[in-house]
Formats: C-alpha cells, structure tokens, sequence
C-alpha cells in the first residue's frame, strides 16, 4: 500500500495522544443513546405491573435508561411519600426509582406462575 492511498495517520500508524483522546470521546459520543419516548398506553403497562407488585409484594426487575446501557435493578417495590422505592433483599437498603429512566419493568413470578412484564 502507499502511503499517499487512505488515511495517511492509519498509514504511517502515527496517532498522537491528543488525536486518540479525540477519536475515543467522538465514538463514545456517537454510541451515546437517545431516551426512548413512551406514549400514554406503555406508562399505563408500566404503571399496573408496578402497582400490582407494591400491591402483593412481589419482587420485580426494572430496567432504567442510561446513555450508553441500561442498568437492571431488582428488588421489592415501596410506596413512601408518593416515591418509589427498590428494597433490595441482600441488605444494599432502599433506593429511590428514577421513573423518568424506567424502560422495562418486570414482575418476577412466584413459584409456578409466570411473571408479568411491560416493556
């Protein structure tokens, strides 16, 4: 190959360390997501499986929306002071639910039934 054919850096295998900090934060940036956009129907899914599960006490597995993947978070639903809370039975407490960032939620079932999902 010449070195006057293609890319002449990739050529001369030539990256200067301000190019390739340059080159990472552009391909982080362009696997940026977007948020997804629901319409009233899928918050009405993701609203009765999230009731039924603080309702019962069941254990359920929400997945929220990140930049570039999604985080999975499992545990048992509360309601406290119009929030809602993720206890988490291996002792990491309780945290507040983003319900911006929920994509999925998913009931997990009992033994013998199946679970509930909305996604």
């Amino acid at each position: 190959m010449r070195i006057t054919e293609g890319n002449l850096f990739a050529a001369m295998r030539l990256t200067l360390p301000e190019h390739r900090e340059m080159a990472e934060r552009l391909e982080r940036e362009a696997s940026r997501r977007r948020a997804p956009e629901w319409t009233e129907d899928r918050w009405s899914e993701i609203e009765y499986v999230l009731g039924e599960a603080v309702g019962t006490g069941s254990r359920v597995r929400i997945s929220l929306f990140g930049p570039y993947e999604d985080e999975v978070w499992e545990g048992v639903p509360v309601l406290r002071n119009g929030r809602v809370y993720l206890e988490a039975g291996d002792g990491a407490g309780r945290r507040a639910v983003p319900l911006e960032r929920v994509v999925a939620i998913e009931k997990l079932g009992m033994a013998g039934r199946e679970p509930s999902r909305a996604e």
